[in-house]
């Protein structure tokens, strides 16, 4: 499949493949892995901080820790999922270590301190735009608080764009296992999101 192997002349390379050479001593592979999924985690980053060069700059440190910790990587063929959580991890840090509000606009205007700066010639739309990112916000809670394995699963899905066959070769799981934890995902975040739907008493 596209998403996991590279052609190199008559030769597939899969996600292990690569990984095996690199931790064989032929580093200069990584880079095949990081053409293969910087899309992905720039996109991924993109949907936590909503801004192009910061997306950018946490994918490169998201790589960055993967060829660092490569070594531990228990399930070479999982390299994606992995990925994506070391991603995952890289952006909470960020967010923590950033005590403001991430603005929902890709070109909302922001002061020297990084606060956001609403128009207030048009206060409505502005109103309208803090409560977007309050939702958003909510969300991006909810996922965070699904256990690793339905989050992974989740990105794969939603953020990735594989398929159900993809995320199951992915993961090593069957492709039951896979249905299962995206319809009780789901279902989870539906239950956690339902009381912020329900109007103020």
């Amino acid at each position: 499949m596209a998403t996991h192997e590279t052609t190199c002349g008559d030769m597939v390379s899969t996600d292990a493949d690569l990984v095996a050479a690199v931790l064989a001593g032929s580093h200069e592979r990584y880079g095949a892995l990081v053409k293969r999924y910087k899309s992905l985690v720039t996109s991924y980053a993109y949907s936590r901080v909503n801004q192009r060069e910061l997306a950018e700059d946490l994918a490169q440190e998201t790589f960055v820790r993967g060829f660092i910790a490569l070594d531990h990587l228990k399930k070479p063929s999982a390299f994606s999922a992995w990925l994506l959580s070391i991603a995952h991890n890289v952006c909470i840090d960020y967010l923590r270590n950033k005590s403001r509000t991430v603005s929902l606009e890709v070109h909302s205007e922001k002061d020297s301190k990084g606060e956001i700066v609403l128009e207030s010639r048009n206060e409505r739309t502005a109103v309208e735009r803090v409560a977007q990112e309050e939702m958003r916000d909510k969300i991006l809670a909810a996922i965070d608080a699904l256990g690793e394995e339905y989050r992974v699963t989740l990105m794969l899905r939603h953020v990735g764009g594989l398929s159900c066959e993809e995320i199951s070769e992915s993961l090593g799981v069957s492709l039951g296992t896979v249905t299962s934890r995206l319809s009780r995902a789901h279902r989870l975040l539906r239950e956690r999101l339902a009381k912020f739907m329900e109007p103020d008493k």
